[in-house]
């Protein structure tokens, strides 16, 4: 009987390890494929909470475009307000100015013309007295003559501009 059992038990043996090997190996399997299901759903949850994260970091630079967006248009608007306002005092003192040297221009013109008169009065006066004028004054009756005509082209050239809006 003896060998009858050894029989059996080498039967046994022979059949039994095997399928011990093959639960032990599939149980070893299925426990790392539970620790790799474990790692990917911590992967998935990391990268979702990137996701979400890097989400409410475009919603706050989106904001934060915005609003300077928005700033920077009231500073355009404000410069461009002031850039108005500034223009038209420039206007104002533009034409300010002309005018006072246009008037200028005038006063020297008059005051020349008068030079003038005057100078020709005495030349007159000494050809009725019999004397000759000297050269200086007939030379400075000359230049006061170049003098005016020059006056009279500036003061004819800015009435045409100031005629044609160039104040």
């Amino acid at each position: 009987m003896s060998t009858l059992w050894l029989g059996l038990i080498a039967v046994f043996s022979s059949i039994t390890a095997p399928l011990i090997l093959v639960l032990l190996t599939n149980w070893q399997r299925r426990k790392e494929r539970e620790e790799q299901w474990e790692r990917d759903d911590a992967v998935a949850a990391q990268a979702a909470e990137a996701a979400e994260l890097l989400r409410k970091a475009q919603e706050a630079a989106a904001a934060q475009a915005e609003e300077a967006a928005a700033l920077l248009l009231d500073a355009n608007e404000r410069v461009a307000e002031t850039s108005a306002l500034t223009n038209g005092k420039l206007d104002v003192i533009h034409t300010l100015v002309n005018s006072s040297l246009t008037a200028a221009m005038q006063a020297e013109l008059d005051a020349t013309e008068a030079q003038l008169v005057l100078m020709r009065e005495v030349v007159d006066l000494k050809y009725a007295t019999g004397k000759k004028p000297s050269a200086e004054s007939l030379a400075l009756i000359v230049a006061k003559q170049d003098q005016i005509s020059e006056l009279k082209a500036k003061m004819d050239d800015r009435l045409t501009q100031a005629g044609a809006g160039g104040e």
